[in-house]
């Protein structure tokens, strides 16, 4: 092999590589744009993470001594919050017209 054709070569395969590099920029660049939501939830929710743990526990503890109460009181908690989801949808829908 030549000088020059080895030369050629090694020239080839850095542009190569720097075409790869490229590409796993723009990559990463639109995972995060894809994920960003997520993120923003993931971070909200750990912001909440101390009072929700400090709920989770009275609420354990309130299940552990009276669980029939406790499991109707979360039907009716989950029955409000999918209400209140429901309604922001039909607003949402409602704007939009």
């Amino acid at each position: 092999m030549t000088e020059r054709s080895r030369q050629q070569q090694i020239d080839d395969l850095e542009d190569e590589i720097l075409q790869q590099r490229l590409d796993m920029t723009a990559a990463m660049r639109e995972w995060r744009e894809a994920t960003a939501p997520i993120d923003a939830g993931w971070n909200k929710l750990m912001q909440w993470r101390i009072p929700l743990m400090a709920v989770g526990g009275l609420f354990a503890m309130r299940g552990a001594r009276k669980p029939r109460s406790t499991g109707r009181w979360l039907k009716r908690a989950l029955t409000g919050l999918m209400m209140v989801n429901r309604g922001k949808a039909l607003y949402r829908a409602m704007r939009g017209r």
